[in-house]
């Protein structure tokens, strides 16, 4: 029976993790030839398995050039490779999510470890760690969330104390992001005949492959538009700096998606609303969490405690995401790009902390308010 049970994981885990780099592969591979079209396979094969771990969080170092940015759009598309196959490959419940997780990152990890061993050359390589550890991340944890969804398990096997502090923290990441996006595409929205001039300045040859790497910058723009929000801001090169007090633009990268960049000098007064998006994010995270908790657990300072630390695992999240989003993106002037290492976390963490702790005590409070005028 253990066996069974055992085979039974491993057999799912290793298709899962398979399976997904290598339709991983074939995406990038594709990308590539559209670019590469005189390139030979090996070259082609280099390139497609270079992209697929450069997604998966690994460094690329080409000669003194070094690409340290985590492609976002591209990593969202292996997780979601990653959940529709563990979808297919579970045939039943499992027990044990989080096991399930492990062993398919593992695979993903030796996979991805030999892939940048077997391309790395003396001109172009790619991080061992990085690669191996990256992998683990992007293909174990939505694996281990998928057969969490498939098993009914809630929060991959998380104890019934702590859930609503999950539910709390994965509103206020929501939150949070979900306003810098709605930030980001407005500013995209005022600028469109910027980006339409950049657009025709490129004159791509094949529109799809830019329409397409354009909509996979996104999720980067967003994460760098939410370290404006949090105060720090982001650089651009050596002379292009965008914070909560302006915007200073040097010389851009011709990228369409960087038409969002808003004009240079002083901001309005009326961007400081914009600081009051983390503290709702944080005040939204308290809300949820004390929504969550029974009636039993209600006291002020269980909510009060349970709001803050909701809050506080909201705001780390998003500030180690801010770290996925910085450093260096290729040549010129895209060697440096991003928020001011670990400045995003030191932020979000105690401001959101702060808004779920009011969040869920403002909720406590009128709940017995409401139940004392009942």
């Amino acid at each position: 029976m253990t066996e069974s049970r055992a085979a039974d994981q491993w057999r799912p885990a290793i298709l899962t993790a398979v399976g997904s780099t290598v339709l991983s592969l074939l995406i990038a591979g594709s990308a590539a030839s559209a670019t590469t079209l005189a390139a030979s396979t090996p070259d082609l094969l280099r390139a497609s398995i270079r992209a697929w771990l450069v997604a998966v969080g690994a460094t690329l170092t080409t000669g003194d050039e070094r690409i340290d940015v985590v492609p976002l759009g591209a990593t969202i598309v292996v997780v979601v490779l990653v959940l529709a196959l563990t979808r297919l490959a579970l045939r039943t419940p499992i027990v044990d999510p989080v096991a399930f997780g492990a062993m398919t990152g593992g695979v993903a990890g030796v996979l991805a470890g030999i892939c940048s061993a077997a391309t790395s050359t003396e001109t172009t390589s790619t991080s061992f760690v990085r690669a191996a550890f990256g992998a683990f991340l992007v293909v174990g944890l939505p694996a281990a969330w998928g057969a969490s969804r498939r098993s009914g398990i809630a929060w991959m096997g998380l104890p019934s104390r702590w859930i609503p502090v999950a539910d709390g923290a994965s509103s206020g990441v929501i939150g949070l992001l979900g306003g810098a996006a709605v930030v980001t595409f407005v500013m995209l929205t005022l600028h469109l005949d910027r980006a339409a001039d950049l657009w025709a300045t490129l004159d791509p040859d094949g529109p799809l492959l830019l329409g397409l790497m354009c909509l996979l910058a996104l999720p980067t723009l967003v994460l760098w538009t939410t370290a404006v929000i949090l105060g720090p801001g982001f650089t651009l090169g050596a002379d292009t700096t965008v914070d909560l007090a302006g915007s200073a633009l040097g010389q851009v990268p011709g990228f369409p998606p960087l038409a969002a960049l808003p004009d240079p000098g002083p901001f309005d007064g009326w961007v400081v609303v914009l600081t009051l998006v983390p503290l709702a994010a944080g005040v939204a995270a308290g809300l949820v969490t004390y929504t969550r908790t029974t009636a039993e657990q209600r006291g002020w300072g269980r909510a009060a405690g349970d709001g803050a630390l909701a809050g506080a695992v909201a705001g780390a999240i998003v500030g180690l995401l801010l770290e996925t989003a910085r450093g260096g993106l290729g040549p010129g002037l895209l060697q440096t790009a991003g928020s001011p290492a670990w400045q995003g976390l030191l932020v979000a963490v105690p401001l959101l902390a702060a808004g779920g702790a009011l969040g869920a005590i403002g909720a406590h409070y009128r709940s017995a308010r409401d139940r004392a005028s009942s």
